[in-house]
This record gives structure tokens, sequence and C-alpha cells, in this order.
């Protein structure tokens, strides 16, 4: 209960600051990136800044990261399903 708390507050966080969130969908055999919000598919591109959160760590990625890094058993794409965070403009000041 205590984390699911944590996740809430801070994705209100990240939602303050400027984020759309939702969870990261890979879709490799169209080579498409997108984050789901609400049942709303948004296509990611390059110029986006993208962040994963990855237990309580946010990592940055890129759509080449996405699209290529793999679970080393199963060899899916790794970052699918993880929760996301994302700006439009890479080069936007944070």
């Amino acid at each position: 209960m205590f984390e699911q708390l944590s996740n809430s507050i801070k994705e209100t966080i990240d939602r303050v600051d400027g984020y759309k969130t939702g969870t990261l969908i890979v879709e490799r055999d169209i080579e498409r990136v997108s984050i789901l919000i609400d049942d709303i598919l948004i296509p990611l591109s390059d110029s986006d800044y993208i962040q994963i959160r990855n237990d309580k760590v946010y990592e940055t990625i890129t759509i080449t990261q996405a699209l290529e890094t793999s679970d080393s058993v199963a060899g899916w794409p790794l970052f699918a399903g993880f929760y996301c965070r994302m700006k439009r403009g890479r080069y936007n000041t944070f």
C-alpha cells in the first residue's frame, strides 16, 4: 500500500513538473516507441526527452535504446511496459 501511494505521489510530481506520464510501448516490428496515456497511444520521436523509472531511479533513454535493448533471457524489449515520463523537445532545459 505504501509503495502505491509513493508511486502516485511521484507521478503527481512528474505531471506538475510538465511531464506526460504513462507506460512505455515498444513495437520493434514497425520500429515505433510510444507512451500509453489513458488508453491513447502517443508516438515518441528522437526529439523527445524520454525517461523510464527503473525501481526508484529515472533513466534517460533514446528511441534507439528502447528498440535495441533486450532482456537477456527472453529477448523482449527491455524497457517495454516501464513507467515512462516524457517532454516534447529533447533540447529543452529541465
